[in-house]
């Protein structure tokens, strides 16, 4: 009895340190990428339009949740990124063209993300 409590605690120990691990790893992944992304939307966003391109922030909800988003100009994300109806008094006369600047970056940080803790819960 005494070895199965003893197999059981060092398990537990082991479990215990590999979890932390992953937290740090986790932790260090979300810093890193979502830096890197506020600085590839500053470099990617449009810049006719004001201090939409240099409103990009990081906003850490917890140790591993982070938001990436426009603290200045977030109601032009939608409509630079997809496009929009251009009106004046008479009506509709056209559409303003997307320009896709978010999905890139997200689809990068993604594959980012991945790959950075991946690499370090192997080491």
């Amino acid at each position: 009895m005494a070895k199965t409590k003893s197999v059981s605690i060092q398990m537990k120990e082991i479990l215990d340190k590999f979890s932390d691990k992953v937290n740090d790893v986790l932790e260090e992944a979300a810093d890193k990428v979502s830096q890197e992304s506020v600085e590839k939307l500053h470099n990617t966003s449009p810049r006719r339009t004001g201090a939409y391109a240099s409103g990009w922030t990081v906003k850490k909800e917890s140790a591993r949740s982070v938001i990436v988003h426009n603290a200045t100009n977030y109601q032009l994300t939608h409509l630079l990124e997809n496009g929009h109806v251009i009106r004046n008094k008479r009506g509709t006369y056209g559409r303003a063209p997307a320009h896709k600047h978010i999905k890139p970056v997200e689809t990068w940080a993604n594959k980012e993300f991945q790959r950075l803790i991946k690499e370090g819960i192997e080491q």
